[in-house]
Formats: structure tokens, C-alpha cells, sequence
């Protein structure tokens, strides 16, 4: 975050007790965040503006909505560093410093409240829809690193067939959820896909994730107990 992340990026602790930024510094800090900034809401505006001369599409409005809400995220950091220099200017009793952070900060508020009433206005689908991805993306992208290399399994490396097995369950599970889709469609009663539709998606996605759990669940509670019987024997 360059000198912005040595003067402003915590409000308590060591970087806290630091003097505020004067109001050029604060400038200085943050270009590149304000340049950000207008180049998302110069090209909002045309967006919006192409949206209103050629023929209204999903795919116009999700383009929107995608550029809306990245407008709306970067407005926002603007409005948590103005605060922090704010109550750092505060903490440091330079009051004139504070009215001037609070023009910031209010001014980017003002600006994040117009954008929220133009997204759910008008381009509440688009932005459904891209928020929708964006959650589907992070549940996979958190989920299949954390079965696949849960720490859980680390502990059953033993030579024993069962034990080797118990390491594989994520897998076992996926590979049972691919067959059973596999024989959905080749009975020719696929699941309907409705890829424009965010909840739907969700829901997809949810579900995979939530099946996928629950068969690697069940595959490693058979192994676990099947390794155990099989070492009791052997004992």
C-alpha cells in the first residue's frame, strides 16, 4: 500500500500512534486509489449511456452492475482510509485536519450511498448476478483447498490399505458425485441450468459442495473404522 499502509492502515498500535498525514500527504498517499476511482465512474457513465442508446440485454446490464460495484468497493476504501485519518487527527488534537478528513470522508459516503441507489434502482440484476459469481468463486476456492488438503487425513500415511484409502476420501467423494451426475444425464434427467440465475448458481454450487462433504464424510468414516478393525485383528 506504499506510504498510505505506514501512516494510515491501523487505527491502534504502533502505526497508530504516529502523527496524521497533512492533507497533501493524505493526497499524495491515495492518487492512485482517486485515479481508480474516476476511471470506474468515467466508465460507468458510459456504460450506462450505451446501455440507453442501443437495445437494452442481460448482458449490458451485468457489465453495469460489475463496473457499479466496483465503483461502489473502491468508494469505500476511500471512505475507510478518510475515517482513519480522521480519528488519528482527532486522537492528535489537530481539529483542522479533522474537518478537512471529514469532507472526505462524508463526500465519498455521499458518493457510495448514490451508487447503491443507482444498483438497486436499476442494475440490481446485473449486480445480483455478479455478486452471485463472485460468492460461488470464493466457496469453491475456499472449499476444495481445505478438503483436499485437510489436516485431518495427514495422519493416516500408514502402509495399511485402509489407512491409504482414508487419505483418498476426498477423492472417493468426487468421483462418486461425477458417477451419479454422469448417470443423471445418461437416463436423460439432467438438472435443469439456469446459469443466468444467481440464487440458482448458489444453490448448484451449495449443494455440490454440501454432497461432495457428505460422501467424503461417510467414505472416511468406513475407512477410519475399517483401518481400526483391521489393526485390532492384527494385534
Amino acid at each position: 500500500m506504499g506510504r498510505w499502509g505506514e501512516l494510515a492502515t491501523q487505527i491502534h498500535g504502533e502505526a497508530g500512534d504516529e502523527r496524521p498525514p497533512s492533507i497533501e500527504e493524505f493526497l499524495e498517499s491515495n492518487h492512485q486509489l482517486f485515479t481508480v476511482i474516476g476511471i470506474f465512474g468515467a466508465l460507468s457513465v458510459y456504460l450506462i449511456k450505451f446501455q440507453q442508446s442501443a437495445a437494452e440485454t442481460g448482458a449490458a446490464t451485468g457489465s453495469v452492475g460489475a463496473i457499479l460495484l466496483l465503483f461502489l468497493l473502491t468508494s469505500s476504501v476511500a471512505v475507510r482510509n478518510s475515517y482513519r485519518c480522521t480519528e488519528r487527527a482527532r486522537r492528535h488534537g489537530a481539529y483542522l485536519l479533522v474537518f478537512g478528513y471529514a469532507v472526505f470522508m462524508y463526500s465519498f459516503v455521499t458518493l457510495v450511498v448514490s451508487v447503491v441507489l443507482v444498483i438497486v434502482g436499476r442494475y440490481a440484476q446485473g449486480a445480483e448476478s455478479v455478486l452471485g459469481s463472485s460468492f460461488v468463486y470464493a466457496l469453491v476456492f475456499l472449499y476444495v483447498p481445505f478438503i483436499f488438503r485437510a489436516d485431518a487425513f495427514r495422519e493416516f500415511e500408514g502402509s495399511s490399505v485402509a489407512a491409504a484409502g482414508v487419505r483418498r476420501a476426498p477423492h472417493f467423494g468426487a468421483v462418486v458425485l461425477a458417477a451419479w451426475y454422469a448417470m443423471q444425464w445418461y437416463r436423460g434427467t439432467p438438472p435443469a441450468l439456469e446459469l443466468d440465475s444467481a440464487a440458482y448458481s448458489i444453490g448448484i454450487v451449495a449443494s455440490l459442495v454440501g454432497n461432495h462433504f457428505v460422501l467424503t464424510a461417510f467414505a472416511f468414516g468406513a475407512l477410519w473404522v475399517g483401518d481400526r478393525v483391521v489393526t485390532a485383528i492384527r494385534g
